[in-house]
């Protein structure tokens, strides 16, 4: 009997203690970079300076990297976005590899070199005739690169130069 009337005191003070559908608010998530994506970029041309890591995705501006996901015959990209030295503009950086053959070095049009303002309204791109070296270390995430580029709209060639390690996660 007693055992029955524990049961019953159970059930009533679990009714009794339901959750309300009240809401606590949520609070704000800080945004925070991918991981430590430290860059060690120089520019040199029409944008100079250095480029040492990457900003909090904000917006349309957004650090991705295939990394280590893409496979051989697979698209490997990786767009960083970071200011250059103290600045405060915000660049985007990004290398493109159409038909990945695996870690190892790839050179002019086996790989698209980009740089442009965060807005679009300045892009710097290679194209025929641009000498470009991309590396890609074993980890896929990690290499170099040495690029000139094309002024996208004045077509200037050699407008912009691009030497040093990048670095992903992905």
């Amino acid at each position: 009997m007693l055992r029955v009337a524990g049961i019953v005191a159970l059930i009533v003070l679990a009714t009794a203690c339901e959750p309300t559908n009240v809401k606590p608010a949520a609070s704000p998530s800080p945004v925070i970079a991918q991981g430590n994506w430290s860059q060690n970029l120089m520019f040199a041309g029409e944008v100079t300076g250095q480029m040492s890591g990457i900003v909090p995705d904000t917006g349309g501006v957004k650090s991705e990297c295939t990394g280590s996901k893409s496979h051989i015959g697979d698209l490997w990209a990786d767009a960083i976005y970071g200011s250059v030295d103290t600045s405060g503009d915000i660049w985007g950086v990004v290398f493109l590899i159409d038909n990945f053959s695996g870690p190892g070095t790839y050179v002019n049009n086996s790989v698209s070199v980009e740089m442009h303002s965060a807005d679009t309204s300045k892009v710097w791109k290679s194209r025929d005739g641009d000498k470009v070296t991309f590396t890609i270390d074993r980890n896929q995430q990690t290499g170099t690169v040495d690029a000139t580029l094309t002024n996208a709209t004045s077509g200037k060639v050699a407008a912009l130069h691009i030497t040093g390690g990048w670095n992903c996660r992905g």
